[in-house]
């Protein structure tokens, strides 16, 4: 049975004693071991919380990310319908501006009018454009946050499943050896 880092094989260690010293040295080493395998498992349970709270920290920044994705998609729908309504404009602007082409001996300045009307819509159509871009721009930078932040957290649950392993190797072996210590005094 190793111990974590190469320390000395505990039953070697236990078999020499106990043929050198009897119970008195069984029980020093045994007390050594069970010390040392306390202090690995409170460093362990240490370290352990320290990555649950990096871990709670990242799906807290995860979940304000995902509010920031949902707030800008909430507003790239509304640019979207904006920019329905404004081509909608542009359509019936158009259709005025044939109508009024017909009748432009007599209402040039009509037509002067809706011409303006027309850059008017063409030109906040192309800031909603421009916007939309925008807004499509940082969805996909929030989407790619978001992938890199949900792999970090799957990373972070992995460490902290196999450190909770150890902890658990660690007090079960904490447990045996304590075990077979009473056993021994009380078979002494």
């Amino acid at each position: 049975m190793g111990y974590i880092g190469g320390h000395i094989d505990t039953t070697v260690l236990v078999a020499l004693l106990v043929a050198a010293g009897g119970l008195v040295g069984t029980t020093a080493v045994y007390q050594a071991a069970s010390s040392e395998l306390q202090s690995t498992n409170a460093d362990l349970e240490a370290e352990n919380e320290e990555l649950r709270a990096e871990l709670e920290a990242t799906e807290a920044t995860l979940e304000s990310r995902e509010r920031e994705l949902n707030r800008t998609q909430s507003t790239l729908e509304t640019r979207e319908q904006d920019r329905e309504q404004l081509l909608e404009q542009l359509d019936e602007t158009e259709a005025e501006l044939e109508s009024t082409e017909a009748e432009l001996a007599s209402t040039e300045d009509d037509l002067a009018e809706a011409r303006a009307e027309l850059r008017r819509a063409e030109s906040e159509l192309q800031e909603v454009r421009d916007e939309l871009a925008d807004a499509e721009e940082r969805a996909d930078e929030l989407e790619a946050e978001k992938d890199d932040l949900e792999d970090e957290v799957s990373e972070l649950e992995g460490e902290v499943s196999s450190l909770e392993s150890q902890v658990s190797a660690l007090e079960s072996e904490n447990t045996r050896l304590e075990q077979e210590l009473e056993d021994r005094q009380d078979s002494e």
